[in-house]
């Protein structure tokens, strides 16, 4: 049941596509990207991921709402697609997807750090959510994602060294 759940959302994506493109070029390409938002979490040197049914790895993450602010989209959507509570904190970046692929949708995405609050991790319609390897990730991920653990993993070292610059400006009082 599942899996069938899986194909008709994937085929409704691709459909919802196909016209969003075809009316915006009718339009003359004037319509603006959709607004998506996603998130890395790393606990214990594992990621928290979406294994696609073509096995591919992804973030979480999705399509923004009407008035709803990137990081709430983040949140939401991890929860939606995980199962477990995050609260995103860090903007890592945001990029510029442009596509010309008829089946998907040019995108403006937010990503987002976040800590796992509460939940309990269950599979959803669009994959299986678990926790990979940097190594793991690398096999199976597209350039794209690959881009954006990059971005995270320059983030992470960036606040290591804020923390520590602060720890020794501040000594710990006994």
């Amino acid at each position: 049941m599942n899996a069938m759940k899986t194909a008709l959302y994937t085929c409704l994506k691709r459909c919802v596509s196909f016209c969003f493109n075809l009316l915006n070029r009718l339009l003359g390409g004037k319509l603006p990207p959709f607004g998506s938002a996603a998130v890395v979490v790393e606990e214990q040197g594992r990621y928290l991921v979406l294994l696609l049914p073509s096995e591919r790895a992804v973030f979480p993450g999705g399509f923004m709402t009407w008035r709803e602010h990137p990081r709430e989209a983040a949140e939401r959507e991890g929860r939606e697609e995980t199962g477990l509570v995050l609260e995103a904190d860090d903007l890592i970046n945001f990029y510029s997807l442009a596509t010309t692929d008829w089946r998907s949708m040019s995108t403006v995405s937010f990503v987002y750090h976040a800590s796992v609050r509460g939940g309990l991790l269950r599979p959803g319609m669009e994959g299986r959510p678990c926790w990979l390897t940097e190594e793991e990730l690398r096999q199976r991920m597209d350039c794209h994602s690959l881009r954006i653990l990059d971005d995270y993993l320059s983030y992470r070292q960036r606040r290591r060294a804020e923390l520590s610059r602060v720890k020794t400006l501040v000594p710990l009082m006994h």
